[in-house]
């Protein structure tokens, strides 16, 4: 939890909107290169960090490519079928992909970043990762590079990493965590033909951003093979200090360890090819981690916070934990796995819990294997939040908030919008202040969330598109609808994510126009201020059947925006 108050200077910079309704809508800067903007955390100086999706400027690499084999060219005939099908022109063949067209066809930068997404288990295909992390000011959006490196096939970034920017301190301090930039090697085997290979040095490593750009790598605890650390949260503590806070690995299992001394030979592939292949699955032991930095950014100390389990004599695959969130009174959340009782099996799903002295402390103890949750956050009064799960296999049959005071180790969920609706809680301020989103209609195709408001000690969650007003002021249809509330600060002031239909772009970031010639329309994700008005009262929107509502069927669900690795590692996300 952050006391994210927006500095006045963006407010007077960024166009308003104020409405007689309970909160004003400001629109913060998006991304210009890029259809999809979020925020992740903000400080009280009003510096603002997040990530954008769906990029324009991927580039892509063809000079590896065998253009004469069987799987490109039986995707390609796919594609001129499909487009037949619909009575669309076809605007490329291979050849002219061969050529480089799709650094300037759209349709060909689509077919390409298709096809090779749909090879990314494999190691003879470009890597690529269509997300990046962001600092955003009361004019701009743009890009903070974590481990990027720039190409020599294209002389731009290789957008082939992981970026998470996760917290951000009172004196704008950032901790994120990302992945190695992929890069060509030439593998080379007797009798047989010269192979293109893709690898990278590490998996993910956390670290630590000062105001004026200074990088601080959080070195994980066992680095064998690459290495794996994150920081999810960083606060600054009363002395000058900080701490953040996230997991590293600490070992290898043994299962693991044996099938690495057995195929990672170098003989039939490269051994740094056969470590990626094994790191993309659970192949550290790891644990909750903290790390210590004086105020130079040194770091002075780091230590394990925890682990849930006891690994049994007959126990040899991985086992892990995770810090998510810190407080200033030196309490961390997340979560373990863990068991019942000493002689039980580990359950399926993780377990929520707190960090404290060097020990995991489960919040909630569970009766079946098919139950789960997490802690995401903790206020500065030792008040937790988390999300709580049932799930078989793929499929989550229950899903809902919980909160938990530890000072009286009192626990509750939160409710929902209605029997049933899957609930994500994502903040929570000093003031007992909830946000998060759920389920607004069951069984649809596509789940349609919205953002919610809950007071610690209510009876029910407020709707945060019911405090907004029906209209916007030129008397049209309210543009915006909130999907996920992201932050809350003490003040009351929300943080979050609206939906938004603006002009249609393509894999260019070029205006999309239909047969007729009119510009097409689509819905994308925009960070938006909610500041509560004093005396501000809800609109009485006319009836759904008289009017068709507009907020509502513009929703969809922000979680399918963002496809991406390692399960959203950001600090407000379940992970």
């Amino acid at each position: 939890m952050k006391r994210t108050i927006l500095a006045a200077s963006i407010l007077s910079l960024l166009s308003g909107t104020a409405f007689a309704a309970t909160y004003q809508l400001t629109e913060l800067p998006r991304h210009q290169n890029s259809k999809n903007t979020f925020i992740s955390d903000v400080n009280e100086a009003g510096d603002i960090i997040g990530a954008a999706s769906y990029l324009f400027d991927i580039p892509i690499d063809v000079t590896y490519l065998d253009f004469e084999d069987g799987s490109l060219i039986d995707s390609y005939n796919r594609y001129v079928d499909a487009q037949k099908l619909i009575n669309q022109e076809v605007t490329f063949t291979l050849e002219d992909i061969k050529n480089g067209v799709s650094d300037t066809n759209a349709d060909a930068k689509a077919f390409m970043l298709s096809y090779i997404a749909g090879r990314d288990s494999r190691y003879e295909f470009q890597k690529l990762n269509d997300r990046i992390g962001l600092k955003i000011s009361a004019t701009s959006a743009d890009e903070l590079v974590l481990f990027d490196e720039i190409t020599d096939f294209s002389g731009t970034y290789s957008r082939s990493v992981a970026n998470y920017l996760t917290a951000i301190t009172e004196d704008s301090v950032i901790a994120g965590w990302g992945s190695a930039p992929y890069k060509k090697e030439i593998f080379s085997k007797e009798g047989e033909e010269d192979k293109t290979v893709f690898v990278r040095e590490w998996p993910s490593r956390g670290l630590v951003i000062s105001p004026n750009g200074e990088r601080v790598i959080l070195e994980p605890e066992f680095s064998t093979y690459g290495g794996y650390s994150i920081a999810t949260d960083i606060v600054k503590l009363d002395s000058g200090n900080y701490i953040a806070v996230g997991s590293s690995s600490i070992s290898v299992p043994e299962n693991r360890q044996t099938n690495y001394d057995e195929n990672c030979d170098g003989v039939d592939e490269p051994v740094s090819v056969c470590v990626w292949n094994y790191l993309r699955g659970n192949f550290y032991n790891t644990e909750a981690y903290q790390w210590e930095l004086d105020a130079n950014f040194n770091v002075i100390n780091k230590s394990k916070l925890g682990l849930g389990i006891t690994r049994q004599e007959d126990e040899k695959d991985a086992f892990n934990s995770l810090a998510l969130a810190t407080n200033k009174n030196g309490i961390a959340v997340g979560y373990s796995d863990a068991r019942n009782e000493e002689g039980d099996n580990k359950y399926s799903y993780p377990q929520a819990g707190y960090y404290k002295d060097g020990k995991f402390v489960r919040i909630h103890q569970h009766e079946t294997y098919i139950q789960g949750s997490k802690a995401i956050d903790i206020n500065d009064n030792n008040v937790v939040i988390g999300n709580y799960y049932e799930q078989y296999g793929s499929v989550v049959r229950k899903k809902v908030g919980f909160y938990y005071d530890i000072n009286t180790s009192s626990y509750n969920e939160i409710p929902a919008f209605f029997n049933g609706s899957e609930t994500t809680v994502r903040d929570i301020n000093n003031e007992g202040q909830v946000v998060g989103q759920g389920e607004i209609e069951k069984n649809t195709s596509v789940p349609k969330n919205e953002a919610f408001i809950f007071n610690i000690g209510d009876d029910k969650v407020t709707n945060i598109n019911d405090l907004l007003p029906c209209k916007a002021d030129n008397g049209e249809a309210f543009p915006y609808t909130i999907a996920e509330a992201t932050k809350i600060t003490d003040s009351g002031k929300i943080y979050a994510i609206a939906t938004k239909t603006v002009e249609r772009k393509d894999r260019l970031g070029q205006v999309m126009k239909d047969s007729d010639g009119e510009v097409e329309l689509e819905a994308v994700t925009v960070p938006v201020l909610l500041t509560p008005i004093a005396g501000g009262t809800p609109d009485e929107c006319t009836p759904p059947e008289a009017e068709v509502y507009e907020r509502q069927s513009a929703s969809f669900s922000f979680l399918s925006l963002l496809a991406l690795p390692l399960l959203w590692m950001r600090r407000r996300k379940t992970v």
